[in-house]
């Protein structure tokens, strides 16, 4: 009882920035971790031809959604809220009818050059009608969520965040159990719950803003989000162009096996967002007060941290596709690995990064993401064809690298700019981290036959993490102390 009690009266004392931020990475958590634990269900019930189309249509659906939205129900959406604070509703409401202007021509385009569009995508013409509805109720829905986050307001995006996060896959299950049409179930599923939800909002947003059209509004939403156009393209790029371009050379079979070891090698990106979430804000701190050695110290252990997690997750590569998917997707532990390993660079460079948006220096961020998305199409577009669908692991890992190099360097030019210490990170020892994680990944890929020997080396893994234990909790201790007094 005292603990709840104490729970209780931290809870209370948080102010609504922190209750907000924490209702949020829940729901986070709550989507990524229901969609990792459905997987196993859809792979059993779908071919992985099945499979990989709907995977196909989903990476499709981030490159569209692009297209007809630029992104504004995210920066675009906050930005304008703080220049237009006297009207908020009005820009929210204003800005939705910008988007459905511009999914309505994505529509109209579509219409025109269907068959080239449909030839491009390997995707039929009713499930492409199914993502123009999508591409028209799925912006509504985020610009309300994250209205309504401006504001600290979380107990309605959480309820129904939550509500559409459990019934997607639920309905989709049922779906799928009675039909023979079983892509086109699992689609309009999906379909189905955000257009339901971006209905709502729709009349919700227009109620409250009273404005569909207003040319100062519109200007600014395209002024600030076309230039970003490029960087979100980038990303989705690095995402999503694995799978489209797999689906393209050899088929959505392989797209899907490719596509189960991806979610598979990325769910540590849950972990990386949390931790990341916390040391962004103590970090910045440490910046201010030129505390440089706990940066050093703190930045060793989270590597560490997620540079075994790393390890861990790829050695049990074979075990976990075993429980995810069925024998068809076996080849899929040989993609685990790198885009495990992939994901610990993700870490890296978004700490290198942490320290570029500290200093101000954002301009670069763009650009070396666009010189990766273009090296991973280029990377992919050779030796896709010629080594097959695996390469697509090796060639992310590689993307990875260079965005991580490349951060370092503009990170190290903004330290030389605002005259900071030479070296806030201990670097030897980070690349000394970076490499053996490299390492480690080659070294797995020849343990995959030899389970005990696995089992083995993971024993040895969690004895070190307990004997490190009390460091390790009095890191993320410190962390989360920081990341609260940031935000009260």
């Amino acid at each position: 009882m005292k603990l709840k009690q104490k729970l209780k009266t931290a809870y209370s004392g948080m102010s609504s920035a922190v209750r907000t931020s924490i209702w949020f990475t829940v729901c986070n958590f709550l989507q990524r971790g229901l969609a990792f634990l459905t997987m196993p269900v859809f792979t059993r019930l779908l071919t992985t031809e099945e499979y990989g189309i709907c995977n196909v249509y989903f990476a499709w659906f981030e490159v569209f959604i692009l297209i007809t939205s630029l992104k504004i129900p995210y920066e675009g959406l906050n930005n304008g809220l703080i220049r237009h604070e006297k009207d908020k509703d009005g820009y929210t409401s204003s800005v939705l009818g910008l988007i459905m202007v511009m999914t309505l021509a994505f529509a109209l385009v579509y219409a025109l050059i269907r068959d080239w569009v449909n030839r491009i995508t390997g995707l039929s013409s009713f499930i492409m009608i199914l993502m123009v509805i999508q591409l028209m109720f799925n912006p509504p829905l985020m610009l309300w969520t994250n209205r309504e986050r401006f504001d600290f307001h979380y107990r309605w995006p959480v309820i129904v965040t939550m509500i559409s996060t459990i019934l997607n896959p639920v309905i989709a299950i049922v779906a799928v159990l009675n039909t023979s049409y079983r892509v086109e179930a699992r689609i309009i599923s999906s379909v189905a719950v955000q257009s339901i939800f971006g209905l709502i909002m729709i009349a919700v947003l227009f109620y409250r803003g009273k404005t569909f059209f207003k040319k100062e509004y519109w200007s600014f939403a395209l002024r600030f989000n076309l230039p970003l156009i490029f960087y979100y393209a980038s990303q989705m790029i690095l995402n999503q162009s694995d799978r489209i371009m797999i689906n393209y050379y050899e088929g959505s079979g392989k797209a899907a096996i490719y596509s189960v070891a991806y979610s598979a090698g990325t769910i540590m990106l849950i972990l990386i967002s949390a931790v990341n979430g916390s040391f962004n804000p103590w970090m910045y701190k440490k910046l201010k007060l030129k505390k440089y050695g706990d940066i050093r110290n703190t930045a060793i252990v989270l590597c560490l941290l997620v540079g075994g997690a790393t390890f861990a997750l790829s050695a049990f590569a074979p075990d976990l596709i075993r429980i995810m998917a069925t024998e068809k997707y076996s080849q899929a532990i040989w993609i685990i690995p790198p885009v495990s390993a992939s994901v610990f660079f993700v870490f890296l460079y978004m700490v290198f990064a942490n320290v570029e948006m500290y200093y101000g220096e954002n301009n670069g961020i763009s650009v070396i993401s666009i010189i990766c998305s273009v090296a991973n199409l280029i990377l992919n577009a050779i030796y896709i064809p010629k080594y097959g669908y695996i390469a697509a692991g090796w060639t992310t890992l590689i993307c990875y690298i260079l965005l991580t190099i490349l951060h370092y360097i503009l990170m190290k030019h903004a330290c030389k700019k605002h005259h900071s210490e030479a070296n806030i990170f201990p670097e030897k020892l980070l690349l000394l981290i970076a490499l053996g994680v490299i390492l480690v990944t080659f070294i797995l890929l020849g343990m995959y036959r030899m389970s005990y020997f696995r089992y083995v080396i993971l024993a040895l893994e969690a004895v070190v993490l307990f004997c490190l234990r009390k460091k390790l909790f009095a890191v993320l201790k410190q962390m989360r102390k920081g990341a609260r007094e940031d935000g009260e």
